[in-house]
């Protein structure tokens, strides 16, 4: 009798630590002088847009892709910083070992930005690569994030987006881990905009 229960607990183990690893998340929140709250931008005042995630298992590679989009704004103002970013502009930010080759150490977070101009709709995308490191699981921390400053108000919206030549969202697993998959997506994430 206790072999079975012993057995049955271990099958019941296994099929909780094999249905517990689903993968990553992918949020968006707001910081800076310009966040007034989780759901509202301040005209004319810099705001960060800060991408979360959260990762239950190990990858190896990714990518995924984010649209600015507004049915009445036209524009956004990206801040530059050449000194701190990932990009040539050094606009956009990695933190928590998104910011080198701590992580994705073939060339570190590959930045697509060349449809990222501030008129609107902006696409950018993301991608990297390890070799000889694995990104490995965490709670909920901020990975990348690019500050902005909005002229009118309105409504600002940012989601998920394809970007080209091949960037669809994926997160690449290790055979021996599962298979690759797109991270969940809490998006869109719509903001007020407002003087």
């Amino acid at each position: 009798m206790r072999k079975m229960q012993a057995l049955i607990l271990a099958v019941g183990l296994g099929v909780f630590l094999v249905s517990s690893v689903m993968g990553a998340t992918v949020m968006v929140k707001l910081s800076g002088p310009g966040a007034v709250d989780e759901s509202t931008i301040r005209v004319g005042q810099p705001v960060s847009v800060d991408i979360f995630i959260e990762n239950d298992t190990i990858y190896t590679g990714f990518t995924m892709g984010f649209k600015v989009t507004s049915p009445d704004i036209k524009s956004i103002e990206h801040l530059a910083d050449s000194a701190k970013g990932i990009n040539k502009r050094g606009n956009i930010k990695g933190h928590n070992g998104w910011q080198g080759k701590e992580v994705w150490d073939l060339g570190g977070v590959y930045v697509v930005d060349t449809a990222f101009d501030g008129v609107l709709p902006d696409t950018l995308g993301f991608g990297g690569l390890c070799v000889k490191h694995q990104y490995t699981a965490h709670e909920s921390e901020k990975k990348l994030s690019f500050d902005m400053v909005v002229p009118t108000a309105g409504t600002l919206v940012i989601d998920s987006s394809f970007f080209p030549p091949g960037g669809k969202w994926l997160f690449s697993a290790p055979a021996r881990y599962g298979e690759s998959t797109a991270p969940v997506w809490k998006g869109p994430y719509k903001f007020k905009v407002i003087k």
